[in-house]
């Protein structure tokens, strides 16, 4: 589980109980202390949407949580070859990052993100996505899911795509929907 920006580890894995037990579930918290929070890399408020994200940070983000994998399958013994990874926000768009150039991803959620082509390399069309996001989401553009989603399919996946009443959230129909959908990747 990869959190949003200004969050911590602890924000998704209240998720995990819901979580299928055959999952073994870890969160991460990002590297970027921001005194309230944490981030996976620096968002550039000043900059217009489409430059609020450097190619070069989120590249040493991309190598942090690929680091983490490593260590993390090899250190507990858990299989690296079924990795399903599920982001929010800034961690949706690590999670495509990570997941669709990593062979040892399988399934990718992306809740409130976007993929940015910038930092995304396409290994295969064989993993499982699931992306959702709210159509009054003031802080992801709704607009920017559809834009992924698009590049997605153009790029030969065929993912899950359902959007929400909601704002830059998870609501209670998208966790139940996400949930179905991790059940059904086992």
């Amino acid at each position: 589980m990869l959190h949003g920006y200004s969050s911590n580890e602890a924000d998704l894995f209240s998720f995990a109980s819901l979580i299928p037990s055959d999952y073994h579930v870890v969160s991460l918290q990002a590297p970027l202390s921001l005194g309230i929070g944490y981030a996976w890399f620096p968002i550039h408020f000043e900059e217009n949407m489409e430059r609020w994200t450097s190619p070069q940070e989120a590249q040493k983000a991309i190598e942090y949580v690929n680091s983490f994998l490593t260590y993390y399958t090899e250190k507990y013994d858990v299989n690296n070859s079924n990795i399903s990874l599920l982001g929010f926000s800034q961690g949706a768009m690590l999670s495509y990052s990570v997941g669709l150039a990593n062979i040892n991803v399988s399934a990718i959620a992306a809740l409130s993100g976007y993929l940015d082509p910038r930092v995304v390399s396409f290994v295969n069309a064989k993993k499982a996505i699931y992306v959702s996001h709210g159509k009054q989401d003031m802080v992801v553009p709704y607009a920017w899911a559809e834009q992924s989603v698009s590049v997605l399919k153009k790029n030969g996946y065929q993912p899950t795509f359902l959007s929400y009443q909601h704002g830059h959230g998870v609501n209670q129909d998208n966790l139940t929907s996400l949930i179905e959908w991790l059940q059904g990747q086992l």
